[in-house]
This record gives structure tokens, C-alpha cells and sequence, in this order.
């Protein structure tokens, strides 16, 4: 039994199978295409990781830093009231001081320092 009908007629230059040497250009070119792909998405990837970490790294807050931070912007916040410290034994060690929130100070000023000529 055969392959070939009887009534087909064959092209010149045509055959079952392709050539090789086009064949092997393209497999080639496709497995160098494949291997940058894979190595640019690896870059990208280490890339991105470093950075993140880099952050991770130079953002490190520490507790006592919150807590002090913390603790700053509550103190701006309170209501003016005289402060007066005194030593371990219980000698005033200065004058009484007037702490005021810093809003209240930034309008003080503004209305001490303040000019319309400036």
C-alpha cells in the first residue's frame, strides 16, 4: 500500500521533511532567546529583593524610639501648665517654667515676631 495517491502531483523542492540547517537556527535561536528571558526575570527578581531589604534594613524603627516619639508628640498636645523640678532631696533645683503645647507657642511667636513689613 503507498503513501502517495495517484493522483497527486509533486512540487519541485517539496518534501516530507525540512531542511536542517534552517531547523537548527531557529532551535538555537529559541534556546538562546529562552536562556536571556530566564536570566533577565532572575535579575529582576534578586533586584527587587535587595531593594526590599535594603528598606527593610534602613527603616528599622526601635521600640524606645516609638515610645519617645510617641511620647513627644503627647506632650505637644497638653494643655499649658508651670512646671518646677526639683532635686533628690527635694530642693527646687530652678525656676518654674511654662510649658505650653506647640500650637499655642507657634501662634506666640507669630503675634511676638511677626511683622506685616517682612
Amino acid at each position: 500500500m503507498s503513501h502517495e495517491s495517484e493522483h497527486s502531483t509533486a512540487l519541485p523542492g517539496d518534501h516530507e521533511d525540512p531542511s536542517g540547517g534552517p531547523t537548527w537556527v531557529v532551535g538555537i535561536a529559541g534556546a538562546i532567546l529562552t536562556v536571556v528571558t530566564a536570566l533577565a526575570v532572575t535579575g529582576l527578581y534578586y533586584a527587587a529583593e535587595r531593594a526590599e531589604l535594603h528598606g527593610k534594613v534602613t527603616s528599622v524603627r526601635s521600640q524606645e524610639a516609638e515610645i519617645r516619639r510617641e511620647a513627644d508628640a503627647l506632650a505637644m498636645m497638653n494643655e499649658p501648665h508651670w512646671e518646677q523640678w526639683t532635686d533628690a532631696d527635694g530642693v527646687l533645683a530652678g525656676e518654674r517654667t511654662l510649658v505650653v503645647p506647640m500650637s499655642t507657642a507657634r501662634e506666640l511667636v507669630k503675634k511676638k515676631w511677626g511683622g506685616s513689613g517682612n
